[in-house]
């Protein structure tokens, strides 16, 4: 699971960007935290450190149980909302 999205890194312009929760940190009473890597692309992600990290968190959901999603959706609406699922 990743998203794709056009990425400024360092004044250059990454178009489709490979975007990656790589960890996952908490659970039910503190929500969610991850790590997230962005890569010059999927193929770059497999063989190279990331240009960048960044940390999202996510409240925790009864009705959603999966981290992943909450913090894809997260990640869509607060820093890559251009961004598409790959």
């Amino acid at each position: 699971m990743a998203i794709t999205q056009s990425y400024d890194f360092q004044g250059v312009t990454i178009s489709n960007a490979y975007i990656r929760v790589d960890r996952v940190f908490g659970g039910k009473r503190e929500g969610w935290n991850s790590v997230v890597s962005v890569y010059a692309s999927q193929e770059a992600s497999e063989t190279c450190a990331p240009l960048e990290q960044l940390n999202q968190s996510a409240p925790y959901d009864d009705g959603e149980m999966n981290p992943y999603k909450k913090l894809y959706a997260a990640l869509k609406a607060e820093k890559f909302k251009e961004a598409t699922d790959c």
